[in-house]
């Protein structure tokens, strides 16, 4: 669930849904595996199924209006379109990978499949952007501040402030210092500014808000859980632009005067990227090709997890038959296991030599994952 398909608040409460599912399903054995990334703009998770039946029901079960849901190519290529900005609301944009990085370094129900998944995503995704993005990487902040300046004048208006001194903070105010603006920051917690934002002026947090007042515009970028700024608050100031960039949504819907949440800004982003999308065409076509071939490579990997089961469970039934017939009849137990170690290797040659059209079904069978229908 992102930006293209809900809202703030849709993809808040899906976030919360989601997760209790996630935790239920792995419970009851239906999923070996997930990771869940959350950022202001997108809301997903990325799921092991120990089958497809039970995939497509679960997949019903989690669903929301406004959620979209992918199944392997389709899956592992929407993961690399998000690693390259194309579904980003600053189409092109790469602050997504250092979100998904720290979405999978923290995540802690990650298997052999999801890890080898995104540790290969990550990697391809760097060396097609470096080969064929175009530059001019465009961001949200940048489009809020180009927003602002086309319709108030920029520097020539009131100074601005800053709330937040994250990721997204210190663009803004580089951005806004960059226009030649007079810039204000405050952060809740001490923190020391970015060096390319030094020439801001800092202002404590208790008082941020009556500063605010005398400026043209507030950005808010904080990650609090709930509103900083109230409704009436805003309205105090109704000369004052209040850009909500945070998520979930930082201020309160006001009465008087202008507020731009990551709602509006969606709309906003549509028309300024249209032209800026038609340079990513390449990177597009790179993404459909690289995707197939991490699929094959997720799909040998995961072959190659059933095998070592279905051989291993080969090894324990003949050790154990062996030693039954060896006791009954005075045979050998070691030539009986060699015997019929034999006769398995020339059973399986088929799926051990090649790979068969339902190799990767056959192997769940044989490792007692999958029953015969």
């Amino acid at each position: 669930m992102d930006h293209n398909s809900s809202t703030v608040e849709e993809r808040a409460d899906f976030t919360a849904r989601v997760l209790l599912c996630a935790d239920v399903m792995k419970a009851r054995g239906s999923v070996s595996e997930y990771l869940r990334i959350e950022t202001c703009n997108r809301a997903e998770l990325y799921l092991m199924f120990s089958g497809v039946d039970v995939g497509r029901e679960a997949a019903a079960e989690l669903s929301s209006s406004g959620s979209r849901t992918f199944f392997d190519y389709e899956a592992v290529r929407h993961l690399l379109r998000v690693l390259l900005g194309l579904e980003s609301m600053a189409k092109g944009e790469s602050h997504i990978v250092s979100q998904v990085k720290s979405a999978y370094d923290s995540a802690d129900n990650c298997g052999r499949v999801l890890h080898r998944l995104f540790q290969r995503a990550i990697g391809i995704a760097a060396s097609v952007r470096t080969r064929y993005h175009p530059g001019r990487e465009p961001s949200v902040s940048y489009l809020a501040v180009s927003h602002y300046v086309k319709n108030v004048g920029g520097a020539k208006g009131k100074p601005v402030i800053v709330v937040g001194l994250g990721t997204v903070g210190h663009e803004t105010a580089y951005i806004l210092l960059r226009m030649g603006m007079r810039v204000f920051v405050t952060n809740r917690s001490l923190r020391e500014p970015d060096k390319k934002i030094s020439d801001a002026e800092f202002v404590p947090w208790d008082i941020w808000k009556e500063r605010a007042a005398s400026c043209g515009a507030v950005f808010l970028c904080t990650s609090a859980d709930a509103p900083i700024l109230s409704a009436s608050g805003a309205d105090a100031m109704p000369d004052t632009w209040v850009f909500d960039l945070g998520s979930p949504h930082q201020s309160e819907r006001r009465n008087a005067g202008v507020r731009i949440t990551l709602d509006e800004m969606n709309e906003i982003s549509r028309e300024k990227m249209e032209e800026y999308g038609k340079s990513l065409a390449v990177l597009e076509d790179e993404a459909d090709r690289s995707s197939s071939a991490l699929l094959a490579e997720i799909s040998v990997l995961t072959d190659d997890t059933w095998k070592q089961l279905a051989l291993a469970r080969a090894h324990a039934l003949i050790k154990e038959k062996a030693s039954q017939y060896a006791k009954k009849t005075g045979t050998d137990k070691d030539e009986l296991e060699k015997f019929a170690l034999s006769v398995m290797k020339v059973f399986l040659h088929p799926l051990v030599s090649a790979s068969a059209p339902h190799g990767f079904r056959a192997w769940r069978i044989l490792s007692g994952e999958d029953a015969e229908k």
